[in-house]
């Protein structure tokens, strides 16, 4: 995400969402596209925002080879905005002071199915919703940065009213005692669900947005949504466990590995705290894939291909970004810039359904999506958008939530 140097690529902090004030959407059709993406089976779908963040849309790409295309934009709206697929639906989250959710069928792409608030009835300031995690076709939990209730939630539902089943996981034990919070509230910033559990990570950063308290991640039974006492800690009252690296922004589940925690550490250099960690889902011990101490800049995202397949978005800062290839049994020694891919402004990286790398160029001259083959890291296509790329997810025509 294109932000000043104290903020995170992926955290939306107050001067960004500031930014993000303006259009708020609305239903019907909403593509400005003269003709649809055909896709027939895999597509990716990128959020977008204008580069003075006045606005922000959905863009589709039918999965191919190479030649792939965006054409257009679809729900044109404020620009803080991520997107999450599943099935052959994908879920447009509107996020500070956007507080929406959209489901969308890919066979009609410009018409929502529904539209649903992230608040309740009564509730007041943005619920600044982040995610899905999902655990299957017709549950799922949304993570709400600005609450400190997750939303047990059934994906599946065919109506807005129909979408929040009523329950709740409250993690306002998380909220810091000791030290001045932000707004009280613990930020769950990301989650992921392995082998009947929900693993969610919270920042808990102060007043000031800065990473002076211990990042948490929370375990919950995706069966009977109560939270599991891990035993983590000895010296603390929380269920959950500690982290090492602190202000977790993304969890990314390997096989082989465990539960990959991304923590960005302080927003501006010499970005303590930032690090790579790695939590057992069974005995939920912590240990450091890359630690803090063995990196100078800012670990901003990171994709895991394998235990000795990895990548790293490498933040230096404002608009100094790498994209770096590492072996994970290795850590920070084995680091290596791809392709003199470095000082460029990328946003997001994600892997494909056919396993390639996806990363959000947000060059101004050019945005775009670099798609790269690990074979050889070489470039296999460029998708260019008519915004710039700040968000990436994937979805499979015929797969149905």
């Amino acid at each position: 995400m294109n932000q000043p140097e104290f903020f995170s690529l992926r955290t939306n902090t107050l001067a960004a969402l500031a930014l993000t004030i303006g259009l708020t959407g609305c239903g019907g059709d909403s593509s400005s596209s003269t003709q649809d993406p055909v896709i027939t089976e895999n597509f990716g779908i990128i959020a977008t925002a204008a580069d003075d963040y006045t606005s922000g849309e959905v863009e589709l790409v039918a999965i191919e080879e190479t030649g792939m295309q965006a054409p257009g934009g679809y729900f044109s709206g404020i620009s803080d905005i991520t997107v999450n697929g599943y099935g052959q639906h994908y879920y447009l989250i509107r996020k500070f002071n956007g507080d929406q959710v959209l489901k969308v069928d890919i066979e009609n792409p410009g018409k929502e199915v529904w539209e649903a608030s992230t608040l309740e009835s009564g509730e007041q300031g943005s619920a600044n919703p982040y995610q899905l995690v999902f655990v299957n076709e017709s549950k799922a939990y949304l993570l709400r940065y600005g609450k400190n209730e997750a939303w047990v939630v059934n994906p599946s539902a065919n109506r807005a009213e129909d979408f929040f089943t009523g329950k709740t996981l409250d993690l306002s034990d998380y909220v810091p005692t000791d030290t001045d919070s932000q707004g009280d509230v613990v930020q769950m910033s990301a989650g992921a669900v392995v082998n009947g559990k929900l693993f969610i990570t919270m920042q808990r950063l102060d007043s000031n947005y800065s990473p002076t308290n211990d990042g948490y991640v929370a375990v919950f039974d995706t069966t009977t949504d109560t939270e599991i006492e891990t035993n983590a800690s000895a010296t603390d009252t929380m269920k959950g466990i500690p982290l090492i690296g602190r202000n977790p922004s993304n969890i990314q589940h390997v096989d082989g590995i465990g539960l990959v925690i991304t923590n960005l550490g302080s927003f501006s250099a010499p970005f303590e705290g930032t690090s790579l960690d790695v939590v057992d889902p069974e005995t939920y011990q912590v240990s450091s894939m890359i630690p803090d101490a063995d990196i100078d800049t800012q670990i901003n995202d990171v994709v895991i291909i394998s235990p000795t397949e990895g990548y790293i978005l490498n933040y230096a800062g404002w608009q100094s970004i790498s994209l770096q290839s590492f072996n994970p049994s290795e850590g920070a020694t084995s680091l290596a810039t791809v392709n003199n891919l470095t000082g460029m402004d990328f946003r997001d990286i994600e892997l494909s359904p056919e396993g390639r790398l996806w990363l959000a160029d947000a060059t101004l001259s050019n945005p775009g999506v670099r798609v790269i083959d690990p074979s050889d890291n070489s470039q296999a296509d460029f998708i260019e958008t008519s915004l710039l790329p700040i968000a990436i997810s994937f979805g499979t025509v015929g797969a149905n939530p």
